[in-house]
């Protein structure tokens, strides 16, 4: 093969591959416009949690009091697998509490900064701090996030949203403890 073709065919090749990995680090940054800021989506997503990670995989759809919810298993490494059913109506987000058979509004496109709600079981109560959050992680710097504090029976955290992506990431007292994984 000719010297200058082969070098030019590997320029353009090492060229497509770096656009390419470019592109993708892009889209996994990049704030997704016509989508929403809780969307239900994606199909699967990597998130550390502290110092191990789970995967969360939309698998199936369940019909629960004749509603169709979608299923979220939480696979945990070195864990267990815990299970999510969430549903969209009128751009509404609920989940299905399985402790007390009902739903709670996990976001509403209605809800404005400093709304306030509690979980069905009334244990957890949520807040919206702000729609222009920052969150820096190893591979993003977000903003424009929406940022829920959660306060739990367990502790205090800040959850992170991205318009298209949904859950991003988690902090407590400040520091991240949650974030949002290539795959």
């Amino acid at each position: 093969m000719n010297t200058k073709l082969y070098i030019s065919i590997l320029t353009l090749t090492l060229s497509f591959s770096v656009n390419a990995q470019l592109f993708e680090g892009q889209i996994f940054c990049d704030e997704l416009i016509n989508e929403s800021i809780f969307t239900l989506k994606y199909k699967t997503k990597k998130l550390t949690w502290y110092d191990t990670y789970y995967i969360e995989e939309k698998t199936q759809t369940k019909e629960i009091d004749d509603k169709e919810y979608f299923e979220f298993e939480q696979r945990w490494d070195k864990s267990d697998t815990h299970k999510l059913y969430l549903r969209e109506e009128n751009g509404i987000v609920y989940q299905f509490e399985e402790c007390c058979e009902e739903d709670t509004i996990r976001y509403n496109p209605e809800f404005k900064k400093s709304h306030k709600w509690k979980t069905a079981d009334g244990k957890s109560e949520y807040e919206i701090i702000s729609f222009k959050g920052k969150l820096n992680t190893p591979y993003c710097n977000y903003k424009n996030l929406m940022v829920i504090e959660a306060k739990m029976h367990y502790g205090n955290y800040r959850f992170y949203y991205f318009k298209g992506h949904g859950y991003i990431g988690a902090t407590k007292d400040g520091n991240l403890i949650s974030y949002l994984t290539p795959e």
